[in-house]
């Protein structure tokens, strides 16, 4: 568990975050400072910074400077360079007969219809905009819903398609939101990194990429997922592309 949790940060005073913003600014050498060196620094006072540690379930500042330096080196070492054979493996299995028949269904059923939304939130939200864009420019009408606040418990006409993005295909919100929108009749199509997650199972149509899961440094919020999206953008393009010749 990282050393400025949510829990952490949550118990801070005023002085505390001092400290803390001080400690970010000049992490390179905090473990090489006495904790008279680093009071003068900071502005603050020796007890000040003692009773900071104590809240981040050190004894002092010398078990805090052990516990800080451990964990830099602990992020270092998960910090490794781009691996690039988890994209090219799926490219791989993109350009198999299997994979393009995949695509060729969907995008028969996209072009039978008169308007794509698509739906997602974090990363994906963000990959729902590009694919809404990037539909429109191929002349497919389309929408993209990135904002888990948006109202989505309305009809909406059959003739309409819902493409949902999702990595692990579990998040409840876009869960409901596919439930919601099947019950008005329109089709559901799931992008997601597996056909067993509860997304791609509640779809009329899935397409799955199966990529290596990435989860980096942990924030006060939990893991960061920084799984690639290029699967998700090479199926969107693709879809485009076919759908448009259909048309």
């Amino acid at each position: 568990m990282s050393l400025f949790s949510k829990e952490s940060l949550s118990q801070f005073s005023d002085l505390d975050y001092d400290i803390y913003n001080y400690i970010i600014k000049n992490s390179d050498k905090i473990t090489y400072m006495t904790i008279r060196e680093m009071a003068n620094e900071a502005h603050v006072s020796t007890t000040t910074i003692t009773r900071f540690c104590r809240k981040l379930n050190c004894d002092g500042f010398t078990e805090f400077k052990v516990k800080y330096k451990l964990e830099a080196e602990n992020d270092k070492h998960k910090k490794k360079g781009y691996d690039s054979s988890i994209v090219l493996d799926f490219l791989q299995r993109a350009n198999t007969e299997e994979f393009e028949n995949q695509l060729d269904k969907i995008a028969t059923v996209i072009a039978s219809k008169r308007h794509v939304i698509f739906l997602g939130v974090g990363n994906s939200g963000i990959i729902a905009d590009y694919a809404s864009r990037y539909f429109c420019n191929v002349g497919i009408f389309s929408t993209g819903v990135s904002n888990p606040m948006f109202p989505i418990n309305l009809e909406v006409p059959s003739e309409t398609i819902i493409i949902t993005l999702s990595v692990e295909g579990e998040i409840e919100m876009l869960v409901n939101n596919s439930e919601i929108m099947k019950r008005s009749k329109a089709t559901v199509v799931s992008i997601t990194n597996s056909k067993n997650s509860t997304l791609a199972k509640m779809s009329d149509y899935n397409i799955s990429y199966y990529i290596q899961r990435e989860l980096a440094y942990e924030n006060s919020w939990g893991k960061v997922d920084i799984t690639s999206q290029i699967p998700a953008i090479y199926i969107i393009e693709s879809l485009a592309k076919l759908a448009i010749l259909k048309k």
